[in-house]
């Protein structure tokens, strides 16, 4: 499945594609978004309930905010990709700043904070921290930057031949992907054995698929996507086309 950011499944192939056409374009939607979700918890190890957890966005400066349960349980749901800092408070302890992470497109990063007892003007800072990991999604997926779309050889502007940069992603022809034109004829790839037929296309979250014979709907530019995200096994249900 190829979602406008990009995925696919077995049997079905998602591509996302998050496309910025204009300065400053808002990205809202579940699957064309990110995800931060983790516990707090004090030294004994045992739950901080509310808490306020921020997440600010390195590139924009703007701030989200969740607050934990009764569990220590948090999530920050619907973030446009990208880079955050992520910070928590709570009355009667020190306030953590963990610092910054990317978040990619469909990804629910885990980051749980342990509070140390204090005052909350002092900070904790937590600088040396092992990559977000995707823990809370199965889903088996491969996301192309814009860098990489920008730099790698595309002499027919043609972003879907870089699905094949994904493992299970095959064509018979890859230069069948070079005619320019993977709206009306154009190649699409072959996930994990099933035809090519078997993709499903978004674009910013909506439908992109052309009906008579699952073609790509609208093509972008390859340099006005963000990332595309090509999900190749365990899709979750938001996406459905099942």
């Amino acid at each position: 499945m190829v979602t406008g950011l990009c995925k696919r499944s077995v049997g079905w192939a998602l591509l996302a594609v998050l496309v910025l056409l204009a300065a400053g374009t808002n990205v809202l939607g579940q699957d064309v978004t990110a995800s931060i979700t983790g516990t707090v918890t004090d030294p004994s190890g045992s739950p901080v309930a509310g808490a306020t957890v921020t997440a600010k966005s390195v590139e924009r400066g703007t701030t989200f905010t969740g607050t934990t349960g009764d569990d220590g349980f948090y999530r920050i749901a619907q973030l446009p990709v990208g880079n955050y800092e992520l910070r928590v408070e709570k009355t009667g302890f020190q306030a953590a700043e963990h610092a910054a992470f990317p978040l990619v497109l469909n990804q629910i990063g885990r980051i749980d904070i342990q509070l140390k007892v204090g005052q909350v003007t002092e900070t904790v800072q937590v600088e040396a921290t092992p990559p977000v990991l995707k823990t809370e999604a199965t889903l088996i997926d491969t996301v192309i930057d814009s860098a990489t779309n920008d730099a790698l050889p595309l002499a027919t502007r043609n972003y879907v031949e870089l699905t094949l940069l994904s493992p299970g992603a095959v064509h018979p022809d890859p230069s069948s992907f070079n005619n320019g034109d993977n709206v009306n004829a154009g190649a699409r790839p072959f996930i994990n054995g099933n035809r090519e037929q078997a993709n499903n296309f978004l674009l910013d979250g909506i439908d992109n698929n052309q009906v008579s014979d699952n073609l790509v709907g609208y093509a972008p530019a390859s340099d006005a996507i963000q990332e595309f995200n090509l999900i190749t096994q365990n899709a979750s249900a938001e996406f459905g086309n099942y």
